[in-house]
């Protein structure tokens, strides 16, 4: 089986002219282990070793189907990684950020009711002004891609929205928008479906239903 730890790593971390002791020192497993595995991969031509005097040079082969396989598996992965790196950072962060629209939505119906933005990995984020710019840097640092004006297809992906102030609760250990002010924002928009689930969870006595509506028409 040639889908491994080891292997996923090289086609992620290899580079046309590399030597396998660099890729191997890069990628921090033994020389060996990465040379063994360089030669199965070889083998199904996804990789090919060059012998240049004493060194093991690597070239790619990207038209090769396993190794477009190997890369759409390691952005799958990647995704999933990055997604949870992501929540466990808005557990710990000291940073004045609360979760906003579609986002807060998700987060206070316990996924009764999940938005589209928040299933394509898409997260609403206030945060102050003084608090922006280390935002940034330690997304940045996460590799966690972030905008403030346009979506882009990186996932997942901060949608950082400035504000002077603003209240925080918590909702499953999450900086979300108060219960209140996210009703009134559903009510602005006619979400009726959401503040059904919103009424079921905590007994707010709106009295909201969302149910179709059938019209009947007579001769």
């Amino acid at each position: 089986m040639i889908i491994n730890e080891i292997t996923i790593r090289i086609i992620r971390n290899a580079r046309d002219g590399e030597s396998i002791r660099s890729l191997a020192n890069k990628i921090g497993f033994a020389y060996s282990a990465v040379y063994g595995w360089i030669l199965e991969l070889e083998k199904y031509e996804v990789i090919r070793i060059i012998r240049k005097g004493n060194k093991n040079i690597i070239k790619i082969n990207n038209k090769n189907r396993i190794y477009n396989k190997f890369r759409e598996l390691d952005n799958v992965v990647s995704v999933i990684d990055k997604n949870n790196e992501f929540w466990e950072f808005i557990k710990n962060t000291k940073l004045t950020i609360r979760f906003v629209m579609g986002t807060a939505i998700t987060i206070w119906t316990k996924g009764g009711f999940i938005t589209g933005d928040f299933y394509d990995k898409i997260y609403f984020l206030e945060s102050v002004e003084k608090d922006i710019n280390s935002l940034k840097k330690e997304l940045d640092e996460k590799n966690i891609a972030w905008t403030e004006n346009k979506l882009i297809n990186k996932r997942p992906l901060v949608y950082i929205i400035p504000k002077n102030e603003f209240k925080i609760e918590k909702s499953n250990n999450l900086p979300v928008i108060p219960l209140n002010e996210l009703i009134e924002y559903c009510k602005g928009l006619y979400l009726d479906n959401v503040l059904e689930q919103l009424d079921l969870l905590y007994n707010l006595g709106l009295n909201k239903r969302y149910s179709e509506v059938y019209t009947n028409y007579e001769n």
